[in-house]
């Protein structure tokens, strides 16, 4: 007996199967906005922290590497007084910065917003000359308020509230 295909009432329309209308197929109706969008866009900052960690601990390996010592004694001595500390924590603040800013203007997303499938600012926005500047200005506006300071505003209040303060939004993908 030879083989024969699906019988063609299997697939008769997709209004039988239940889905339309229910975002299941994209569209507006799947977008996140409000506290969703601001959610996501948490988890996208706690990604790129992540990736930040593993790169400064690939800086610290490289590094005893060069110096031929052991990655302990150089913790030892970076963490040794709270000047250093704080110098430290000054340094993580500044390349966390240049990172986000960097990425943004190149790819449109760093990492974790790219791995949570959000965007920082519409496409033909970053075609503009000033979306560089507006970058800048965002991603500053959030490290210096203590990164943690305005996403958690833009959760308590549902929606970006630093998108409305600098003029570049976050939008969904999905």
């Amino acid at each position: 007996m030879p083989l024969r295909g699906p019988s063609k009432d299997v697939f008769k329309s997709s209004k039988d199967l239940g889905f339309v209308g229910t975002g299941f197929q994209g569209g507006p109706l799947r977008k996140r906005k409000g506290y969703r969008l601001a959610l996501w866009s948490l988890l996208a900052s706690f990604v790129d922290f992540l990736v930040l960690i593993a790169i400064s601990c690939a800086f610290l390996i490289v590094f005893s590497l060069l110096m031929k010592t052991s990655a302990g004694s150089v913790l030892k001595l970076l963490f040794h007084s709270d000047s250093q500390l704080l110098l430290i924590a000054e340094i993580f603040a500044l390349s966390s910065g240049l990172y986000l800013i960097a990425m943004r203007a190149f790819m449109g997303s760093s990492i974790g917003e790219w791995a949570c499938n959000i965007r920082l600012g519409q496409p033909h926005e970053r075609l503009e000359s000033r979306y560089i500047l507006r970058v800048f200005v965002r991603t500053s506006l959030i490290v210096l308020t203590g990164v943690v300071v305005l996403p958690a505003l833009s959760l308590i209040l549902g929606g970006d509230l630093t998108g409305k303060l600098c003029g570049l939004r976050l939008f969904s993908l999905k």
